[in-house]
C-alpha cells in the first residue's frame, strides 16, 4: 500500500509540474497577449473550487515536510501520516479536477511533458520554449477560437 501511495504521489507531482506549474501558469499569464480578444471574465482565482485547490496544494507542501518531522520525532506514527497524506491527495485531486482542468491549455501541458522526457534537466529552457510556442500559436487549442 505504501509503495502504491508513493507511485501515485510521483505521478501526481508530474501532473502538478506540467499541468499546474507550467500549463496553467502559461495559460493564465499569456492568454491575453496571445489572443487580444480574450475575455478574462471567468476569474479563475475567485471560484470556490480554485480556492480549495490552492489551499490544498499549499497544505500538501507544508504537510509533506511537517508530518515527516513529526514522524521522525516520534510524535506521529508513519501509518497516521500516510492516512493524512492519502486524504490530502484525494482532496487536492478532486479540487484540481473541478477547477484547473477546465481552464488549462492542454497542448501547452502536453508540450511541457514531452520536453521533460526529451530534453531532461532543462526546466527553465523547456518552460520558455512552451511559452514561446503558446504565444506564437504554434501550440494551438483543440477548439476553434
Amino acid at each position: 500500500a505504501t509503495l502504491l501511495l508513493y507511485k501515485i504521489k510521483k505521478w501526481q507531482y508530474v501532473f502538478y509540474k506540467h499541468v499546474i506549474l507550467h500549463g496553467l501558469n502559461i495559460t493564465i499569464c499569456l492568454e491575453p497577449q496571445r489572443n487580444p480578444n480574450h475575455d478574462d471574465n471567468h476569474q479563475t482565482s475567485r471560484t470556490a473550487s480554485w480556492r480549495i485547490f490552492w489551499i490544498s496544494l499549499n497544505a500538501a507542501y507544508v504537510m509533506e515536510f511537517f508530518l515527516q518531522s513529526l514522524v521522525k520525532r516520534r510524535i506521529l506514527s508513519q501509518p497516521t501520516m500516510m492516512l493524512l497524506n492519502q486524504w490530502l491527495m484525494i482532496v487536492s485531486s478532486v479540487a484540481a479536477l473541478q477547477s484547473v482542468l477546465q481552464v488549462v491549455h492542454w497542448p501547452a501541458c502536453a508540450a511541457s511533458l514531452m520536453l521533460n522526457f526529451v530534453h531532461r534537466k532543462h526546466d527553465v529552457l523547456n518552460t520558455l520554449l512552451v511559452a514561446i510556442l503558446f504565444l506564437t500559436g504554434t501550440v494551438v487549442t483543440a477548439t476553434a477560437d
